[in-house]
């Protein structure tokens, strides 16, 4: 770890140090809140609940300043998200393993929002406002979050209207970079049996970035809107109908990438040197030299319709739950090179819209036997419609390889070059039942099963309206496609209670990840075959446990797991784009610890740690190192995005303000990655390694008695720490001269820079 790292290590244990030295009176320490979680679909206490989950509560997440999802990653133990080229393009991993978000891959973390599953990795950019609960379930979870959730799960829940209440709540928050946010949140009740709630939210930045090629101050900027509507309803007691409806729209530019600077060697850039396409080597230090008018814009709505009858039928809850989700996304890379040329540009539309049905039978606690069953049906229409634009430099430097090309290339059409259409039709079906029998006071047993069937129709096309881009760039298909399986899923899980207070579990679990359809082009046409990829399957091994110590002021949880995946779904380059291919198998085993202490009324502590081993047993054909040929056997390496250690550590002291109930506090944060590969290619690249840093937030502010107003300063990334969240190869580095027997010149999508800023809140009743 660099000094850099240290600094906001020793920030946090300074400010815990001097957070613990408690106050003239004695405080008594409280107890630790209990936070309930639907990880069964029932009810809760997380206590309870014999898996490996981390849940925080609404007041948590905004207490953090949470965001978006990448923030919600530095809270848990084994949760990454992460960005990468595109702004579309988010990567969600539980355990180093997820999925990127830009081709037709289902994703290996499944997230629900509401109870409703949301395909797309990409529709879930922008806002989190009024979460009630934000739970991370590890490991599969094939019984009853069945639908693709390989590795675990993202279970948000929105806060839903309150019967009886009236009230506006008004947030605002402004910072450097031009960054601010608003929203409003009001609930109205409707009568007795009716209430509405409102969400109403507008963010921006200016971006983080400078670039020297157009003097642009603000690469990255961003806008986000949005409104979220819900509507509760009880005609009776035992019968609750909630209707939530909601729409965003986000524009933006994709994320800052620079040069890693250690990969610029002279020998690398000596063709760009020559070409006049020097790019920005000074350092990640947001700012670059290239062509970057960069844009995104993204929009999509949807409605959740969730109908629950308890006692419907012999004291068992009948739940009933509908939804529906249109995303559009269209983005625009104005230089794929990243190169201060007019080179090659790549336009890409994304539409997808869901319908999925659920229906729950929840039967009655309180028995030595209890169960939930139910039936699944889902339905994605999904686009992907992408082109290539060339710029005024491209067919000019097609004539380096070979003259008579540039004649040819400016002959071809110079928009539209390359057109491709990919749609899929996907259809899943699945039945599942999970029940537990308690076998004594102290001892259950449950089983789960699920049996899932997938079908995938679909097509992809290339046009060629350019011959040298295509030979270059994209070759021309032109296929039907279909894919179809059926798997069994289950599980097996035996709680114990060692004391009232002490529970382990032992789990055996296995998950699986539908296969589909390769939905990208390529520089060598692909046949019908190669254009399809097989189902992942997932065995999960897990032993866990979960107690509430010191009369209730802490909570510690610890897990320990191995998880194999048979027929791992990997992404190879081919030097512009992606191929999905099946790995052979994939060993992910490690420990968890979420811990949280209260020693004092006054003095919150929550600690994370995981531990990852991460390894190949079998990948005979992984992708090659840059500048080799074939492919290489990457067994006994890890996989990407697997650091070793991973921790967190947040500390908030709280405390009365002499006699007139207003409260201050300051919250410290401090989140620790150790080394990982986070290249784009699995091949075991140490080019692609990011070292060890550590991320610290200090947040410090005062509440009003009864909270009805709050006003906070914050300061995100304390030491400017410098590291790139991903990392790829300089697309068509074989042609630029960037790749040499060492190596290869290495792009880096940076994380953000430190920022300061303030927010505030107030509330009407």
């Amino acid at each position: 770890m660099n000094h850099q790292s240290l600094k906001p290590l020793a920030a946090a244990i300074s400010l815990g140090m001097i957070a613990s030295i408690p106050p003239a009176t004695t405080l008594a320490a409280p107890v630790v809140e209990e936070v309930t979680v639907t990880a069964t679909k029932r009810a809760e206490s997380i206590q309870d609940v014999p898996i490996s989950v981390s849940a925080f509560s609404g007041d948590y997440l905004e207490n953090s300043g949470l965001n978006d999802l990448e923030d919600l990653g530095k809270l848990a133990p084994n949760l990454g998200v992460t960005k990468s080229s595109q702004a579309v393009n988010q990567r969600i991993a539980i355990r180093g393993v997820g999925t990127v978000g830009n081709n037709a891959m289902d994703p290996s973390v499944a997230v629900y929002i509401d109870g409703a599953y949301v395909s797309r990795p990409g529709a879930l950019l922008g806002n989190l406002e009024d979460i009630d609960v934000a739970e991370v379930l590890r490991g599969p979870q094939g019984t009853l979050f069945g639908r693709n959730a390989a590795m675990g799960a993202l279970n948000l829940r929105t806060r839903a209207p309150v019967i009886g209440e009236d009230s506006i709540r008004v947030k605002a928050g402004a910072g450097d970079y031009g960054t601010f946010n608003s929203s409003v949140i009001a609930n109205k009740s409707l009568g007795d049996n009716t209430s509405a709630r409102l969400v109403a939210s507008t963010s921006g930045s200016d971006g983080y970035g400078e670039n020297r090629y157009d003097n642009n101050e603000g690469v990255g900027a961003n806008n986000a809107r949005s409104l979220k509507t819900s509507l509760l309803f009880e005609p009776a007691d035992n019968l609750s109908v909630l209707l939530r409806a909601d729409y965003q729209e986000l524009s933006g530019e994709g994320p800052v990438i620079e040069v890693l600077p250690e990969s610029a060697t002279p020998e690398r850039l000596a063709t760009l040197n020559y070409l006049g396409a020097a790019p920005d080597v000074s350092g990640l230090d947001h700012r670059i030299n290239q062509r970057h008018q960069d844009d995104m814009s993204d929009r999509q709505w949807g409605l959740v319709l969730d109908t629950t009858w308890d006692d419907a039928v012999a004291g068992h809850t009948l739940r009933f739950l509908t939804s529906y989700r249109e995303w559009q996304n269209r983005s625009l890379e104005d230089s794929v090179f990243r190169l201060p040329l007019e080179d090659l540009g790549r336009e890409t539309a994304f539409y997808s819209d869901t319908f999925s049905q659920e229906i729950q039978l929840i039967s009655p606690t309180g028995e030595r036997f209890d169960y939930v069953a139910g039936l699944y049906y889902f339905q994605e229409d999904y686009d992907i419609d992408q082109t290539t634009h060339l710029g005024s430099a491209f067919c000019p430097m097609t004539g380096a390889i070979n003259p008579v090309y540039a004649v040819m290339c400016a002959a071809g059409a110079q928009a539209d070059a390359t057109p491709s259409e990919f749609t899929q039709s996907a259809e899943s079906l699945a039945a599942f039942v999970q029940a537990t029998y308690h076998i004594t006071d102290q001892l259950d047993l449950t089983l789960g099963v699920r049996y899932s069937d997938d079908d995938k129709e679909g097509s992809f096309l290339v046009d060629s309206n350019n011959a040298i881009a295509s030979a270059l760039l994209a070759a021309p298909e032109n296929h039907q496609l279909a894919f179809t399986d059926n798997q069994t899923t289950w599980m097996a899980n035996a709680k114990y209670f060692v004391t009232g207070d002490i529970m382990s579990y032992l789990t055996v679990s296995t998950g699986y990840k539908s296969g589909g359809l390769n939905s990208v082009m390529t520089t060598e046409a692909l046949n019908a075959d190669q254009r399809l990829f097989d189902s992942e399957d997932v065995v999960n091994y897990e032993f866990g446990l979960k107690s509430t110590l010191l009369n209730g002021s802490m909570v510690a949880n610890a897990s320990i797991y191995r998880t194999d995946i048979e027929n791992f779904q990997d992404r190879s380059f081919d030097d512009l784009s992606y191929v999905i291919t099946n790995a052979g198998e994939l060993r992910q085993q490690g420990l968890e610890l979420d811990v949280q202490y209260y020693p004092l009324d006054a003095l919150q502590i929550q600690f994370g740690y995981a531990y990852l081993d991460s390894e190949f047993l079998a990948f005979d054909n992984g992708s090659n190192l840059p500048g080799e040929s074939g492919v290489q056997d990457l067994a006994g390496t890890p996989n990407r995005y697997s650091p070793e250690h991973q921790a967190n550590l947040t500390s908030q002291w709280t405390q009365p303000l002499e006699e007139n109930g207003m409260e201050w506090f300051i919250r410290g944060e401090l989140s620790w990655t150790d080394d990982a590969n986070v290249g784009a290619t699995t091949n075991n690249n140490p080019q692609t390694i990011q070292q060890a840093y550590a991320l610290g937030n200090l947040r410090i502010g005062i509440n009003s008695a009864g909270e009805d107003w709050s006003i906070s300063a914050y300061v995100k990334n304390i030491a400017d720490e410098k590291y790139c969240d991903g990392m790829f190869d300089q697309p068509n580095g074989g042609i630029f001269g960037t790749i040499s027997n060492s190596g290869t010149l290495i792009r880096c999508v940076q994380g953000d820079p430190r920022t300061v800023g303030v927010s505030g809140s107030y509330r009407f009743q």
